[in-house]
């Protein structure tokens, strides 16, 4: 009886199985789940003891925003389970080690296990045991323990990390178990769990954020069993996520690491057909939670994938429904692929992919999709841009940044709204129902292609010319980009300049090719080994600028690490410094019309402030894609012997950076790129119920344009000067001579962009 102190019967002894089952109301499931008085306890059967399971978990409520939010997967891998059976009285829930491996049977698998260690993640009390079946029941309190590291993940969000008073911890006390659900193929276990802070930060979002309570859910899946599945091997010139061993009994081998790519098992029904039916397609359900006008944009891009499959012979690799209105039916339960739709709040605009795989494989058996209904609420977007940096450093880091893709369309979405309805003289609301649709599907699009595997891209942008992309012809046909996987901005020229589509919604040409390489049957072939010379034969047209790859790995400009200008967020076209100019032209001059539309009659002036951030924020992100240039080197992913193939490193031409600081000299470092009409300036004010629970207020009433210029200025500097880069350009005058910029360069260009001034004092 759960009432029982540990789980223990009069005496000290076990609970007596009849006794138990008569005094409970279990779920029957993948394991029997026992509820009672506040207690979690699973049952599970003799045969699986020491048998592998995957367990994820994630949080399913979030903070209303600050990028904390429901169904975000990336706290926790996907990790494999197992239950222990350590004496009568006790069961160790563990996490094997199962990153080195070797043949089972031979000395080097007793050497892997010798050498490596198992993480413990609870031991758990045996509360009784049926006689008849050898089934355990034992309690599974030490859940409620901060096993998925909640705390780091809210002291990085929103405490001060330099003040220790406000960093959250776990309160035991205030943690208790939710409803849990047994499903044929999972069983979902959930924490509610209190964290708690001396000295919190100003979270409007949260009734008391002196405690915040975070739901985190179990997620205890059976591992597909599919004797047919053959893993694939990964490779670099392809984007897949990828699961990585190191295979001790490949010591004849350059490297023993083995990598598998995450992808479904997709195959034609008939593989001697031209075109069939998939076996076991791809099934997405359409939660009944999306507003109605939503549902076709979603539909449609998860339907759109099928174009790439029926390119290798498959057909109906993706089926979209409805939920069913069965009142049995649950989106937790994984046989099921859900589209979700939640509604957060304080810039809470996200998508995300969920996906659930064999960690020994790669095999994904399931994969969600959660989008927050902020997205397509174009008004809710905030002046981020417009944080002095003294404030910002106040305030929760979460609330300011996020490298997500829809966050950052969502932000383009905005300017667009804002763009098109300056150019036009229109309302907002009066933009084309079609805009949102496209907006929308580019989402979806992109989250659904991480449900099948696919990395970011990151040089999908610059295959096409800005002609190209002006052609509404070229982009509904090609795309704005080479690939959904792409951050693609708006697509948006002056007014005057013909247009393309604004958004990604078709599948591009790397996208094609990235499917074939990952599902393409490859006949003949009975191991991942086999399958390498026709994969290596497709990966080799990565010099094709339609074609190549370059991952999340490759954009971490403010570490230092980034290297090649080609290689970006939000940028557009083949000559990234022109399209940067035509931008920064544009954003320059509708500030200059912002007088004559906003605010609206009877609307607050924090309605021009708003748009004026939005403005600004375009501004500012091509100054960060035209200082990539600053040191920059081109880098290839080609392999040797591939068609067209040039060195992994080659330089960016001296030219190329001299016309990309001189862009920065005009926009950025520019007094004129800073001179905003007065008239202008007095009324960008912020309005008092800004924020609805919490006044965390910015330090100045208005907007200054000092201040917005030394902060963009001065991260530009950060860079340009920071250790790598410095290393980095002395590095490059030895390997290319005066053909790419070296230190000398930055040091002159700097010195006559900061101080040229002084030497004719009559200019600005």
């Amino acid at each position: 009886m759960f009432a029982q102190s540990q789980g223990e019967g009069e005496g000290g002894g076990l609970v007596p199985y009849a006794l138990f089952s008569k005094m409970e109301q279990p779920q029957h499931g993948l394991f029997t789940v026992w509820e009672r008085n506040g207690r979690v306890a699973l049952e599970l059967r003799p045969d699986q003891f020491n048998k592998d399971f995957v367990e994820t978990a994630v949080p399913i409520n979030g903070l209303g925003g600050y990028f904390v939010t429901s169904g975000q997967t990336d706290f926790q891998e996907a990790r494999i389970v197992r239950f222990v059976r350590t004496s009568d009285r006790t069961v160790a829930i563990i996490w094997p080690h199962t990153r080195f491996m070797a043949t089972p049977g031979t000395p080097l698998a007793n050497s892997v296990r010798a050498s490596t260690s198992d993480s413990v993640v609870t031991i758990a009390k045996v509360m009784s045991t049926d006689p008849l079946t050898g089934d355990v029941v034992f309690d599974v309190s030490g859940l409620l323990g901060d096993v998925m590291d909640m705390t780091d993940v809210l002291n990085q969000a929103i405490a001060d990390p330099e003040d220790p008073s406000t960093h959250y911890r776990l309160d035991s006390e205030r943690t208790y178990f939710g409803p849990s659900k047994a499903f044929p193929k999972n069983v979902l276990i959930e924490a509610d769990q209190t964290f708690v802070s001396f000295k919190p930060a100003v979270i409007d979002t949260v009734p008391d954020p002196r405690s915040v309570q975070i739901k985190v859910h179990y997620n205890l899946a059976e591992l597909p069993v599919n004797p047919d599945y053959m893993p694939r091997l990964f490779d670099d010139r392809v984007g897949y996520w990828d699961n990585a061993h190191v295979d001790f009994s490949r010591d004849y081998r350059r490297d023993n690491r083995v990598h598998y790519i995450l992808r479904w098992d997709v195959r034609p029904s008939d593989p001697t057909a031209r075109v069939s039916p998939a076996k076991d397609p791809i099934v997405y359900y359409l939660s009944n939670t999306i507003p109605q006008q939503y549902r076709a944009p979603i539909r449609d891009a998860l339907l759109t994938w099928n174009n790439a499959f029926r390119r290798i012979g498959i057909s109906n690799a993706v089926v979209v429904k409805d939920q069913p209105t069965d009142s049995n039916w649950d989106p937790d339960d994984i046989r099921y692929n859900v589209v979700r739709w939640l509604s957060e709040a304080n810039n809470g605009g996200f998508a995300e992919a969920q996906v659930l795989y064999n960690p020994y494989t790669g095999q994904i058996f399931r994969s969600a999709i959660v989008v927050d209904s902020d997205l397509m609420r174009y008004g809710k977007l905030e002046y981020l841009d417009l944080t002095p940096p003294e404030h910002a450093a106040r305030v929760p880091r979460g609330h300011f940044t996020d490298p997500s893709y829809s966050s950052g369309a969502q932000a383009q979405y905005a300017y667009g709204i804002l763009a098109l309805s300056l150019m036009n003289g229109l309302d907002a609301d009066r933009i084309p129902a079609s805009y949102s649709y496209d907006y929308l599907k580019s989402i979806v699009l992109h989250e659904s292609g991480h449900d099948f595997g696919l990395m970011h891209n990151f040089i999908g942008s610059e295959a096409y010319t800005a002609k190209q992309r002006q052609s509404k012809a070229c982009t509904h046909q090609y795309g704005v980009a080479t690939s959904v996987m792409e951050y693609a901005p708006l697509n948006l020229w002056p007014k005057g300049t013909p247009n393309g589509d604004y958004f990604q919604t078709v599948l591009g040409p790397y996208d094609y090719h990235v499917i074939q390489w990952g599902y393409g049957r490859i006949v003949g072939a009975r191991s991942p080994d086999q399958e390498k010379p026709t994969l290596d034969r497709w990966a080799s047209a990565w010099s094709n600028a339609r074609y190549r790859l370059a991952s999340d790995e490759d954009v971490a400009w403010t570490g230092g690490h980034a290297i090649d200008p080609r290689v970006a967020q939000w940028d557009l076209t083949n000559d990234n410094i022109g399209w940067c100019q035509t931008q920064m032209n544009m954003s320059h001059g509708l500030i200059g019309t912002l007088d004559r539309r906003f605010p609206s009659i009877e609307q607050p002036y924090e309605e021009e402030r708003v748009a004026f951030g939005r403005l600004v924020g375009a501004y500012a992100r091509c100054a960060r894609i035209l200082s990539h240039y600053v040191g920059g080197e081109y880098l290839s992913r080609a392999h040797r012997g591939d068609p067209h193939a040039v060195a992994p490193l080659t330089y960016v031409p001296l030219a190329e950076q001299k016309r990309a600081f001189a862009s920065l000299d005009r926009y950025v470092f520019s007094s004129r790129a800073w001179n905003f009409s007065p008239s202008l300036m007095n009324k960008l004010v912020y309005t008092e119920n800004e924020s609805d629970w919490g006044y965390n207020p910015p330090t100045q009433h208005g907007v200054s344009a000092s201040m917005l210029a030394s902060a963009l200025q001065a991260s530009l500097y950060r860079n340009f000067f920071s250790p790598t880069m410095l290393q980095r350009l002395d590095d490059m005058s030895s390997r290319y001579g005066h053909k790419t910029m070296g230190l000398t360069d930055l040091f002159q260009w700097m010195q006559q962009t900061v101080y040229g001034d002084l030497s004719h004092p009559g200019s600005t």
